[in-house]
């Protein structure tokens, strides 16, 4: 999991104001330095990644409220916000590419545009979340200024014995949106590259969230202003590569994965013809998270009959902020052969149910199987979790012996290790069905061994036995036997009072 949080430095003091430096190679050709005051900002529609439809409404609404309190002299309305995005056909305002971003600033008369996400809003079940990111751009130059990302659960700010929960979505909305707009520095510092004869319409890397491993693609569309390049470079974490045309204005390249977790600005350079670089700062960022997710499962109903409408029930749950690219799940039988299979993309699923079905098959037979669940986030890690379930359809299967010693029946019972047993009764009763001893439990084995005296005068053939259980499943079996012919088994000591000798099984 990786919380992104970029930062740029800056000293606070009443007025938002940029101040344009040199290119650092000593011949300040990007433009002479100057200070340029935020009066005023456009804040464009925010992506809403959430299944409420008016998330993305609320949350705007809280940002403008922070923003002014922070000193902001002028926020543009939304009606011109998205009359500007209309007429330029610009419908995803996550990746609005930094000329737009300068067009904007003219056609608006804005300082700077805030365009973002909302990641997260969700209240169900008493469990409240609250996530969104957002990134201040230069309407000077289309430079990323500011960027973060900050995602609250209700229980982040849980005290002793459970007191400071959270659990109104609108306080929590309001913690986060103020905790973010806190980090909005009061000066920024950018160079003005206003009369640079270059232009950078987009900066696409791929992966833009991802681990550790390989090489980013960076790809750049450029817009000559006056000529064209003899050069175009991009820095990423103090590597610089040349980038190769494609053909047109677009250049391609990639550079190494930096190894450590965390957010990157990349500069891109753009060379003249007199040799003469124009640094175009922040012009693009990227993500290294290679920490999986976190998945906890709760599983019910871990032996099930599918003949009885029974189904093993999975209920994930992601234990950490990760967005999730997609997930699958797979049903595998002892010999590892996969018998059922689904899978899905965004969020993790709140509840799996499988009955039993396979793939190819309808109903699988009794036995063991595993449902492993995958759970990949955008960087490409993935965590796989295992639980062990069963199938079964057999009635639980009960094992009676029985011995005589001294006056005493001892009646002991069996049944195979897999079998786990809800409900169980023992009864041991006389000819007429009346019931002379009886014993009974829910849940756990049925005893291993019952007692019974047995007098002079007891009729032993006229003593039955019946053994009742249920398993976890809903499976039922009853078994009934006259002691005779639990003893019939146990010759040569399966003598009885009665001089006729052995009695046969019936």
């Amino acid at each position: 999991m990786l919380l992104l949080s970029l930062f740029f430095a800056g000293m606070f003091t009443p007025a938002l104001s940029f101040s344009a430096t040199g290119n650092g190679n000593g011949n300040g050709n990007n433009g002479a330095a100057q200070t340029v005051v935020i009066k005023s900002i456009a804040i464009l529609p925010l992506e809403n990644l959430t299944v409420d439809r008016v998330a993305a409404f609320i949350i705007k609404e809280n940002i403008k409220t922070e923003l002014k309190g922070k000193g902001w002299v002028f926020i543009v309305k939304d009606d011109l916000v998205e009359d500007f995005l209309a007429k330029r056909r610009i419908r995803y305002t996550g990746a609005i590419t930094r000329l737009a971003v300068r067009e904007m600033g003219k056609a608006l008369g804005v300082d700077a545009v805030l365009v973002g996400s909302v990641n997260q809003y969700s209240g169900d079940n008493g469990k409240i979340t609250v996530g969104i990111g957002l990134r201040l751009l230069s309407a000077v130059n289309g430079s990323i200024l500011w960027s973060d990302n900050i995602t609250y659960t209700g229980r982040d700010f849980e005290g002793f014995l459970g007191l400071g929960v959270v659990t109104s979505i609108d306080e929590l909305t309001s913690m986060v949106v103020r905790d973010i707009v806190q980090g909005v520095a009061d000066r920024f510092f950018i160079r003005d590259v206003a009369s640079s004869p270059f232009e950078i319409e987009r900066v696409i890397i791929h992966p833009t969230i991802g681990n550790r491993e390989g090489r980013r693609n960076i790809r750049v569309k450029i817009v000559p202003i006056g000529e064209a390049p003899s050069e175009v470079s991009a820095v990423l974490g103090g590597e610089e590569i040349i980038l190769t045309n494609v053909g047109g204005d677009e250049y391609e390249g990639s550079v190494s994965t930096p190894a450590e977790e965390g957010a990157y600005l990349l500069d891109i350079i753009l060379t003249d013809k007199m040799m003469v670089p124009y640094v175009f700062e922040a012009a693009g960022s990227m993500v290294v998270d290679s920490i999986p997710p976190k998945i906890g499962v709760t599983v019910e109903h871990r032996v099930f009959a599918s003949k009885k409408r029974g189904m093993v029930i999975f209920e994930p749950r992601l234990m950490t902020y990760d967005d999730i690219e997609g997930w699958r799940i797979e049903v595998k039988d002892g010999a590892g052969n996969v018998v059922r299979s689904e899978r899905g993309f965004g969020g993790v699923p709140r509840k799996l149910a499988w009955k039993g079905e396979g793939d190819k098959y309808g109903y699988v037979p009794d036995g063991n199987y595993t449902m492993n669940l995958a759970v990949r986030d955008l960087a490409g890690n993935e965590t796989v979790v295992s639980e062990a379930v069963r199938v079964k359809n057999a009635p639980p299967v009960v094992s009676v012996n029985v011995d005589v010693l001294d006056g005493m029946l001892f009646f002991s019972f069996s049944h195979a290790p897999e079998e786990s047993l809800k409900k169980w009764r023992i009864l041991i009763s006389d000819r007429e069905g009346n019931t002379l001893k009886s014993l009974a439990g829910d849940g756990g084995d049925i005893p291993n061994k019952v007692e019974y005296p047995i007098g002079p005068n007891v009729d032993m053939k006229s003593l039955r036995f019946t053994v009742f259980a249920e398993d976890t499943a809903g499976n039922t079996s009853e078994l009934t036997k006259t002691l005779p012919s639990l003893f019939a088994k146990s010759v040569p000591f399966a003598k009885l009072r009665e001089k006729s000798g052995f009695l046969e099984d019936f």
